[in-house]
């Protein structure tokens, strides 16, 4: 029988482990490809507008740059220039990269990173012929009014702290919905776009009986033609959380009295009093109940 030779076996195994730690580290480099690269100018606008940025495939409402491409007479969405200081109040001029990638190892897949190369010019001045903002045409930005009553022994404190306070559905100016009212953004100011919160929206039907007394507080306007709970789901860094709150669609007559002439409200309601009383336990807070009111344009 003849012995095999130990110090060969090693040489075999040491060729083979470096034969499989070159090819991974080949594949490695071959993992992240350039599949494009180009050069242009872009005109930047003087202020940024509400559009959608992505984050690992998610969709986000965030306020976008607006950007004019050579020849173009219409304004664009740019989410991200890397290298680039904003200022609002002026118009740029400017020559970026765009960088597109394809990683069959990373979650995007494929994505296109913008670069600033070079600011050409930056003039104060306001842009024009502005959109309201750059989202698809199958969304809709409705302005909220905010009505609301609170009964407590100390309401001037617990009012004050409530109308600085970052909870979004009572300091909500504006909401943004597409038009299958499945998705939603709330913003802070008209025109400015501070997204307070974004995600999906659930709708269920429920009956009116439900509804909490305290409601009646902030009596409804018009001719109620649904009753359902909505739920905004919003995606958190660490979970999701949601904000439940009684929806009536109204329908309200017209200046002239006409059915054709009428138009339909949403009135969204949330009792809010449990919480409050444990934010000022010592205020006497009795009921904190309070309403947002958006006109259907659609």
């Amino acid at each position: 029988m003849k012995t095999k030779n130990p110090f060969g076996i090693l040489m075999l195994f040491l060729f083979t482990f470096t034969v499989i730690g070159c090819d991974k580290e080949e594949n490695s480099e071959e993992g992240k490809k350039v599949t494009d690269y180009q050069e242009y100018e872009l005109t930047v606008a003087s202020k940024q507008l509400l559009g959608f940025a992505y984050f690992d495939g998610k969709k986000l409402f965030r306020k976008v740059y607006a950007v004019k491409k050579d020849g173009s007479q219409n304004w664009e969405s740019f989410s991200t220039i890397q290298n680039f200081t904003y200022e609002k109040g002026y118009e740029y001029r400017i020559k970026i990269s765009d960088t597109s990638y394809l990683d069959y190892d990373s979650n995007a897949l494929a994505w296109t990173e913008h670069k600033l190369l070079e600011v050409l010019s930056k003039e104060k001045r306001d842009s024009e012929n502005l959109p309201e903002n750059l989202l698809p045409d199958n969304y809709v930005s409705l302005n909220a009014e905010l009505r609301y009553v609170i009964e407590a022994d100390n309401k001037d404190e617990v009012e004050k702290k409530l109308m600085n306070s970052n909870y979004p559905t009572f300091i909500c100016k504006q909401f943004v919905f597409n038009r299958e009212f499945t998705e939603f953004a709330m913003l802070n100011e008209n025109n400015e776009f501070l997204v307070l919160a974004d995600g999906s929206l659930k709708r269920e039907t429920i009956n009116e009986e439900d509804f909490p007394e305290s409601y009646q507080l902030i009596p409804m306007e018009g001719r109620v033609t649904a009753t359902e709970r909505w739920t905004f789901l919003i995606d958190l860094i660490t979970h999701r959380t949601g904000i439940t709150m009684n929806a009536f669609t109204v329908t309200l007559p017209g200046s002239s009295g006409n059915s054709g002439d009428s138009t339909s409200q949403v009135w969204l309601y949330q009792d809010i009093t449990e919480q409050v009383k444990a934010s000022f336990p010592n205020a006497g807070v009795k009921t904190v109940v309070f309403a947002q009111i958006i006109e259907l344009l659609f």
